[in-house]
């Protein structure tokens, strides 16, 4: 269910996320947020389970940043386009690993299946800054025109106190998308601040 509990922020949980396929047919997603233009997908957030190894599906012209969220961990291996390869190994949750879309990107599990949280941005004109949270965590939200989502995404309870005055609890693996400039102090819990912002030059 979505409700605005408050005109400085709004709480999503879970059962109002929307399940997707992959791509690649071998799994679905749960859409958090997406938000398009006239170009077409802007950003989007996500949460995902990885099953089995496979390459993940071709997302050319976005900008990954994956997060694990629970499991034994994964390996991920990329290959670009011009041939380059890298590696991420994330163990622990919330690991990250950013990476192009458009990489041949191979997954291997190190033990059984894992949960991941997924933020794609269009490399051309946006840009995510993802920070893993853990309390206590406090940080700043300042809204203006170049911002364009600031978001908290629960991997736990979490108690969030707002301005000093206002405690705020999230159900685990709920998303709050926060609209106002604010001190925002995480109390309790662990989960995801994500800030995503345009790149393009003003004309």
């Amino acid at each position: 269910m979505t409700f605005n509990t408050h005109s400085n922020y709004q709480l999503t949980t879970q059962n109002d996320y929307k399940r997707m396929p992959w791509k690649n047919g071998l799994g679905e997603t749960l859409e958090i947020y997406l938000s398009e233009d006239e170009s077409g997908q802007r950003y989007r957030i996500s949460q995902a389970a990885v099953k089995d190894d496979g390459v993940f599906s071709n997302f050319e012209g976005l900008s990954r940043t994956l997060v694990l969220l629970s499991g034994q961990g994964i390996q991920l291996s990329h290959k670009s386009i011009k041939g380059n390869v890298a590696e991420h190994c994330l163990k622990s949750p919330l690991d990250m690993a950013r990476f192009a879309g458009g990489d041949e990107t191979l997954a291997t599990l190190n033990n059984g299946s894992i949960e991941d949280l997924n933020i794609m941005v269009r490399e051309t004109d946006t840009k995510a800054n993802v920070t893993a949270c853990f309390a206590p965590f406090n940080w700043e939200i300042k809204i203006y025109k170049d911002r364009l989502l600031s978001a908290f995404y629960a991997n736990q309870t979490c108690t969030i106190t707002v301005n000093e005055t206002e405690n705020v609890v999230l159900e685990k693996n709920s998303f709050l998308n926060i609209k106002q400039n604010g001190t925002l102090s995480l109390m309790e819990g662990t989960g995801v601040f994500i800030e995503v912002l345009s790149t393009k030059v003003a004309e």
